[in-house]
């Protein structure tokens, strides 16, 4: 849906894909939650940008798996675009990667594994 509403309006800002849903807050079946919220695209002068919300990230576990899997998907994307409309999304190139983290956190022994503790 992102990808198509992307084609059909490039400068929209409503292409956002949402990962976390009201129903996902563990009350109803009382679960773990996601730790990503979503993905939020905008297309501004050539560029595609990028922003990810997250609840909650492990610094030291999924961290870097999160940063490259947001970018993985920016250029997925972008390459549904062009297939789409060559034209108009040939000269896009990836834009600003923003990261927000309501909680970015490392625990105690992966802490002291990095420092050789």
């Amino acid at each position: 849906d992102v990808v198509n509403l992307l084609a059909e309006q490039p400068l929209t800002r409503q292409a956002y894909l949402p990962v976390f849903f009201p129903e996902d807050t563990g009350a109803v079946h009382g679960g773990r939650i996601p730790c990503t919220i979503g993905y939020h695209f905008i297309m501004r002068g050539d560029a595609l940008h990028i922003s990810y919300q997250l609840r909650s990230c492990d610094f030291v576990r999924h961290m870097r798996d999160d940063i490259y899997l947001t970018v993985r998907l920016l250029l997925w994307v972008l390459d549904r675009l062009r297939e789409k409309d060559h034209h108009t999304w040939s000269r896009v190139k990836p834009g600003m990667y923003i990261m927000h983290v309501s909680s970015l956190h490392c625990f105690v022994n992966d802490w002291r594994t990095l420092k050789g503790k």
